[in-house]
């Protein structure tokens, strides 16, 4: 008689560490058609002040000599501003706009990236009534032919221009040949250009007090605030102009959702690299912290090569309240965490959350993640996630409960209704109303008609599938971009989005991301880019290769070949062969937009060579297949 040993368990995971957050899920109307409503339970109290910019008066007062927002200088010290700096500033900037004639139908384009000199701009123009129109830096530092930045500027037509570096800048404001907008420059300002010391430094007189005071005042609803532009992951950016009434509902929202922390003595602590000229970055990371009273630090770092250093620095020296970044760099994090305790300390020491967005995070990132949290404070982090759009104001769906399922992205946000119309099968198309919703596009009309239904729901042009069918207030899982999904030969519809994030898992880390190909195929196959230091460590022969050389090698096809053996999904929409690229993705081609979104068609339109290449028969030796 044979003795069976018991089988062994997994030890027990450590409880998640409590959200301050309500956790609220959605009322849900079923309409006759299939398609459903799903509101939040609450209407948010509006906040009683214009913008974001109306709270700095108040933590002035409150936490005058309290840093608000911090960056690193050229030595590598961080430099300070506190409210109170900031307040002043932001008056004094505030009448220097003014006086220049800046104002509603005369905006401010700005050039360059996050630094304190932009958010003084920014919370200054706000206040005061003056639009800004934030342009990604990469269209003018990066781009060969300015194309972008020209349609920019075609779209909202500069009354002045902001530079970090007038240097730097030089060819930019060259190719828009803008000679009548006044330059502000931080350095470098050349002659007939306006130094920021000339503005930052302005003489406060009772008189200018009381235009700034006037200027706020006189602000309407439906003034606009902010010119944002779509990050161009579907086409080239639209214009998007952000009223204070948007603003105003954002405020709201963020309110209702941060009440426990904006009741605590201690301010919260932030530490953000995302972007200001976009709308998760520049509108609501910004905003949370000038309503809350929070100490930010602008992280100088990026989740690139060179660059993520500075992220991790930064991070052993600030213990962030909420962190929130895109799914490459907590793909980065999870490394840097494993092999180093004090980070994990400084990084898990007050953290009430994680955030992501932009694409959903990899299931062995968020495990690997939370191992060294179980190890580090003996809590797993909870990790939130939503559906926005620049048009909404990055206001949407959000999770703030505890769920294993990171594809879901909860449910409508307060002050949001969210229509989901049948497609295929168990998907909806999503679409948003609320009062954080932009009313059009900049000068196209026609856009503008085609982006709303006829009541008043933007449709954000994304698919989702219900968490339980049953129950629509469990969430919703992103199941990718509608416009991005194809047919195989045989009429059978490939689902982008589900199959792409499926693949990267299965072939993590050796693959940062990936684009799926198989139109008018009989089979899925896809291109993908090399995680480099991930693939350098899978074997002593790869250790110091580069792109190139790894993209060909036997060593590295053999296992990408081995992980898509391991889909036993259904074979008509299973990634049956995979080739790697060593050239990275475009943005002048619009390859990838600069917060990291693949544009899938564009990349296999310019690729083409490639894709036909990927369906060869038989395949090269360099094509990653499930057959061998």
């Amino acid at each position: 008689m044979t003795t069976l040993a018991p089988e062994a368990t997994a030890p027990p995971r450590a409880r998640y560490r409590p959200v301050p957050y309500q956790i609220r899920k959605a009322l849900c109307e079923r309409r006759a058609d299939g398609t459903l409503i799903l509101r939040s339970p609450v209407v948010p109290k509006d906040t009683g002040r214009t913008g974001f910019a109306g709270f700095i008066p108040h933590w002035a007062e409150r936490r005058g000599n309290v840093p608000a927002f911090n960056e690193r200088d050229a030595q590598g010290e961080w430099k300070r501003l506190t409210w109170s700096q900031m307040w002043q500033q932001v008056q004094a900037v505030g009448a220097a706009l003014l006086e220049r004639g800046l104002g509603q139908g005369r905006p401010l384009v700005v050039l360059s990236p996050n630094s304190l000199e932009l958010l003084v701009l920014l919370m200054a123009a706000e206040y005061v009534g003056v639009p800004v129109a934030p342009v990604s830096p990469a269209y003018s530092l990066l781009s060969h032919d300015f194309a972008r930045l020209k349609g920019v500027c075609e779209l909202v037509p500069p009354a002045a221009l902001f530079v970090q570096d007038a240097q730097a800048y030089e060819r930019a404001m060259a190719a828009l040949g803008c000679p009548q907008a006044p330059v502000i420059a931080v350095h470098g300002a050349a002659p007939g250009q306006h130094a920021w010391a000339s503005l930052s430094s302005t003489e406060l007189t009772a008189q200018r007090r009381d235009k700034v005071a006037a200027a706020h005042a006189a602000i309407r609803p439906e003034d606009v605030a902010r010119s944002l532009f779509t990050s161009g992951s579907t086409g080239v950016p639209k214009g998007v102009p952000i009223s204070y009434a948007n603003l105003n509902a954002c405020a709201a929202n963020m309110a209702n959702m941060f009440a426990s922390l904006a009741e605590q003595e201690e301010p919260p602590v932030f530490l953000d690299w995302l972007p200001w000229h976009h709308a998760l970055g520049g509108v609501l990371n910004i905003g949370r912290s000038v309503m809350l009273g929070a100490t930010h630090y602008i992280d100088d770092g990026k989740p690139l090569p060179g660059l993520f250093e500075r992220t991790v620095r930064n991070l052993r020296e600030v213990s962030p309240t909420v962190l929130t970044t895109v799914p490459s760099a907590w793909t980065l994090l999870a490394a840097e965490l494993e092999r180093d305790p004090q980070l994990a300390r400084s990084v898990f020491a007050r953290v009430i959350n994680f955030g992501y967005g932009g694409a959903s995070l990899p299931k062995d990132v968020n495990e690997r993640i939370q191992r060294v949290a179980e190890r580090t404070v003996g809590e797993r982090i909870v990790f939130g996630t939503g559906l926005a759009s620049t048009e909404t104001t990055g206001v949407g769906t959000y999770r703030t409960w505890v769920s294993d399922d990171l594809a879901n992205i909860g449910a409508p946000a307060p002050g949001t209704e969210i229509k989901l119309v049948p497609l295929q099968g168990d998907r909806y198309e999503i679409r948003i109303r609320g009062a954080h919703n932009f009313t059009g596009y900049v000068a196209r009309p026609d856009l503008t008609a085609a982006a709303f239904d006829e009541e008043g729901f933007f449709k954000l042009g994304d698919a989702v599938r219900l968490v339980d069918a049953a129950d629509p207030a469990e969430g919703m899982r992103f199941d990718g971009r509608v416009a991005e999904d194809f047919k195989l030969v045989n009429g059978t519809w490939v689902r982008t989005g589900s199959i792409r994030l499926g693949l990267i898992e299965r072939c993590a880390p050796l693959i940062s991301d990936a684009v799926i190909c198989g139109h008018d195929q009989t089979f899925v196959a896809a291109l993908a880019w090399p995680n480099v230091a991930a693939c350098q460590r899978l074997a002593p022969e790869l250790e110091g290769l580069g792109a190139a050389e790894l993209a060909t090698h036997p060593a590295l096809v053999a296992a990408l070949s081995e992980r898509l053996r391991k889909d036993t999904g259904s074979a008509s929409l299973r990634v049956e062969r995979l080739m790697l690229m060593a050239e990275p993705p475009s943005m002048d081609a619009n390859e990838i937009a600069d917060k990291g979104y693949v544009n899938q068609a564009a990349t296999r339109s310019r690729r083409s060579r490639l894709v036909d290449e990927l369906f060869q028969a038989p395949p090269g030796s360099h094509v990653a297949c499930i057959h061998p």
